[in-house]
């Protein structure tokens, strides 16, 4: 590759003879080739190709957003045509490397660990250049042979439906027989060979001195195997706990619940990160467990978090109603009460989940108990539904669910009140989604972002958004919804829905979205 330059021509003294001495000519003459550029600008001409390098502090996050996203910040998505511009330069070359093996994938299983652990003991240049390491472990392994109706016999045992070695059956659609037909019966088994969290933290350990995020990924299906953390159970092999691996500062749990399912296994694992930052744990489905867990985690909270992401619910759907469970889960068990009380240590949080303003006005008397100016600068909230007592009759969600709308309004109020107790929240944003919504443009939401208000208002939001952050201000204040037109009944008509998100939506607005017969204050 070659970089078009122009030879600059300066004046020369010429010689007795008339000519340039030939040191003054070479002077003069400007390098065509790009790898005698300065490394700076070979690394800028490689950031417009190939992306910028993503930093992993998770304190460059910028003020005015939520918190970073992992999964793809530093893998880059054309792996193979990256691969290509290594054959410019040595200098290249290790530039591209860089950026490939920044971000290093690797199946959670005894033989691709091995695997793993070969290919850098033979190339120990590339393990200084991994920054984040992800290990998936799999549920499924494809059975030896095909055994296309090999299933779960009737005569089993509980124990041995239990076991890792049961066989399920799996419909495939993408392979055909030798005959040519379609919907041939695959036979899986759950994964047997997986490899224990003491084998991965040993291995990111002793491979990647200069990683500092974990991902780990425990997958899910319905009754999920848990990923063991020793493979001896025995009482010093557990008490001599996991490798430690000072050098980590953020960790993300994706299928958390086949990775922790009590307060124990997060604390034998949170032992092992002793300088982790950043703590990123989803839950693929909701879990009556899985909040009774995270309410014992944040009872024995590490002090060193300053991030936290935590997703209990990850289906965006609305509820007719909340189901008896977690009607029976509220009392004894209330995520927002806990939550609260450690908001003050934090910088940012986001929550996917079941949610009430009891987050915020516990925080505030936590925050004013500790003393000090809190850290928190950075707050999302997704609401699944909103915690309502058990005797609430009408608990469902949805924009046609007016005791949700009024449950959401009080979440909001709570939010822009606490902004006198938290002078550095610069990012407010709680939302509500719904897929199966027959308008989703109309699902509440409030946002705060640089002084900028959008979404649902009332006169008291006003009122305490004037005397928590005078700078801040709606960017449009409307009446309605965005839309015009009622049927005959005096309700809006399905053809008169937005066309686009409304800026703002007064509270009362909804009114014209309540069902028939919901009593409206």
């Amino acid at each position: 590759m070659s970089l078009r330059t122009q030879t600059v021509a300066p004046r020369i003294q010429p010689t007795v003879d008339g000519r340039p001495e030939e040191s003054e000519r070479q002077a003069t003459q400007v390098s065509r080739r790009l790898e005698d550029l300065p490394i700076e600008i070979q690394e800028g001409v490689l950031d417009v190709l190939a992306g910028n390098l993503n930093s992993t502090s998770s304190s460059t996050i910028e003020r005015n957003r939520g918190m970073r996203n992992w999964s793809n910040a530093m893998r880059h998505p054309r792996r193979r045509q990256l691969s290509d511009l290594s054959l410019v330069s040595k200098t290249w070359r290790r530039m591209i490397q860089e950026r490939l093996y920044r971000h290093v994938k690797v199946k959670g299983t005894t033989a691709c660990l091995e695997e793993c652990a070969e290919w850098f003991l033979t190339h120990p240049h590339l393990q200084g250049y991994v920054r984040h390491i992800e290990v998936w472990v799999p549920v499924w392994e494809r059975r030896a042979g095909h055994q296309p109706h090999v299933g779960l016999s009737g005569t089993m045992t509980l124990e041995q439906h239990a076991s890792p070695h049961a066989v399920v059956t799996v419909v495939t659609t993408n392979t055909r027989n030798p005959d040519g037909s379609d919907n041939i019966n695959q036979a899986y088994q759950l994964a047997s060979h997986n490899a224990t969290l003491y084998e991965i933290f040993g291995c990111v350990g002793s491979l990647f001195p200069e990683a500092c995020i974990l991902t780990i990924e425990g997958g899910h299906c319905k009754k999920p195997p848990m990923i063991h953390h020793f493979r001896d159970l025995k009482q010093e092999s557990i008490a001599s706990g996991l490798p430690p691996l000072p050098n980590i500062r953020t960790l993300v749990l994706k299928g958390a619940w086949n990775i922790m399912r009590d307060e124990s296994h997060f604390r034998t694992i949170s032992t092992a990160l002793p300088n982790v930052r950043e703590w990123h744990c989803t839950y693929t489905k909701p879990k009556v467990k899985a909040y009774q867990t995270m309410c014992t985690v944040l009872q024995h909270f590490p002090p060193t978090l300053s991030h936290v992401n935590i997703c209990l619910e990850g289906f965006y759907s609305k509820e007719t109603t909340s189901p008896a469970k977690w009607r029976q889960l509220h009392p004894e068990h209330h995520l927002c009460r806990d939550l609260g009380r450690i908001l003050p240590q934090l910088e940012a949080l986001t929550l996917t989940g079941r949610v009430c303003g009891s987050l915020l006005s516990i925080a505030m008397k936590a925050a004013e108990r500790v003393g000090g100016k809190p850290r928190l600068r950075s707050l999302d909230l997704v609401v699944k539904n909103c915690c309502r007592g058990s005797t609430a009759w009408n608990d469902g969600t949805g924009i046609h669910n007016w005791g949700f709308i009024k449950a959401f309004e009080a979440l909001v109020v709570s939010g822009v009140r606490s902004l006198q107790t938290f002078p550095h929240l610069q990012f407010l944003r709680i939302r509500f989604i719904d897929l199966d919504s027959p308008c989703p443009l109309l699902n509440p939401y409030f946002l705060l972002q640089n002084n900028r208000c959008t979404g649902i208002w009332n006169e008291e939001i006003l009122t305490l958004l004037n005397q928590g952050r005078p700078t801040a201000e709606f960017a449009e204040l409307r009446e309605g919804l965005g839309c015009s037109g009622l049927d005959k009944e005096g309700r809006l008509s399905a053809t008169e829905w937005p066309r686009q998100r409304p800026k703002s939506i007064k509270v009362g607005s909804y009114a014209a979205l309540a069902e028939p017969g919901t009593h409206i204050v």
